[in-house]
């Protein structure tokens, strides 16, 4: 049989009539928990700065990086149609739009719409400041000219529009909707049209106006439109510097890789590759960030600034 458990409750000695006192926190203990609490509180809004802060370095490499892809790939897109005839094959004959035909912001009058000059460059410098390129608009680097004809056929001639008349013989440039005449000339039919394209590759010390705070610079072309003329556009935002060497064919049947200036006039067309390098940089600064960084690009472009910077670069084989 389990034995019985019994309960008694104890006396209390308390007199009758009085509440039951209860202890507080002292001043000491009080400080203690308040401390804790502060630690607690300081490393909490450590990591969610820390987060934070790593999210906006990744942002700023992801914007970095889809800008310099697509700057990369617009120049890229254009090196391979340098120099494309349509259906000629030879360069014949070989003359520019002008002095035959006016072309507004022309960048080069004598050489414009030239298609055996597929490619041309200027090494840290703007030879066209007085013209396409006003010389406030142009920062640093280096400058490309890219011409050739769009693969494109076009569905109708424009007027104002610089065409290209093309046959297996030989092609000539024609503005609006009448092409050149080639009946009864050695070029014998079919005739094609394709649209002339010249496009010069520049860096411009702001995105959007001069008066941007803080200034980003920016890839820019001026690109030959309608008109004719030489109309400037923005390829992408955060471009600081362009450099670009030339991959020149050379007598032993090497490749070697020049400056602009190290090339002379008549070797331009044995130019067979382009190595196009570009500095990207973040429209704004990192705090507690210090880039002082050297980037190879040719020569050696020093910063020290807190602007975070991604250098990429790109080999293009010529096609034409």
């Amino acid at each position: 049989m389990r034995p019985s458990i019994r309960i008694v409750a104890a006396r209390s000695n308390i007199p009758a009539g009085v509440g039951c006192v209860q202890a507080g926190f002292s001043i000491v203990e009080l400080m203690v928990a308040v401390t804790i609490s502060l630690i607690i509180l300081s490393a909490l809004v450590g990591v969610l700065f820390s987060s934070s802060s790593t999210s906006m370095t990744r942002e700023r490499h992801s914007e970095l990086q889809t800008n310099g892809r697509y700057a990369i790939e617009e120049i890229k897109k254009d090196l391979l149609h340098s120099g494309y005839l349509g259906i000629s094959s030879v360069f014949s004959p070989d003359q520019p739009i002008a002095p035959g035909i006016a072309v507004a912001n022309v960048c080069d009058a004598a050489l414009v719409g030239q298609l055996s000059r597929r490619i041309w460059g200027a090494e840290d410098n703007n030879p066209f400041a007085a013209t396409c390129i006003p010389a406030a608009m142009y920062a640093r680097g280096d400058v490309l000219v890219i011409r050739g004809l769009n693969p494109a056929a076009p569905a109708a001639l424009l007027p104002a529009v610089v065409y290209y008349h093309s046959a297996y013989e030989g092609g000539q440039p024609f503005v609006g909707t009448t092409p050149p005449n080639f009946v009864g000339t050695a070029k014998q039919p079919p005739y094609l049209d394709f649209r002339l394209d010249e496009t010069v590759y520049f860096i411009s010390p702001y995105t959007v106006s001069a008066a941007e705070s803080p200034l980003v610079p920016a890839l820019y072309r001026a690109r030959l439109d309608a008109g004719p003329a030489m109309v400037r556009e923005l390829v992408a935002s955060g471009v600081e510097h362009l450099k670009v060497r030339y991959g020149v064919f050379q007598a032993n049947d090497t490749v070697r890789y020049m400056a602009a200036d190290e090339i002379a006039t008549a070797d331009w067309d044995l130019v067979r590759s382009v190595q196009v390098l570009l500095l990207m940089r973040a429209s704004s600064g990192e705090v507690g960030y210090r880039n002082t960084s050297t980037y190879a690009m040719g020569d050696n472009y020093v910063v020290n600034d807190n602007f975070p910077r991604l250098l990429m670069t790109s080999v293009v084989q010529l096609r034409n």
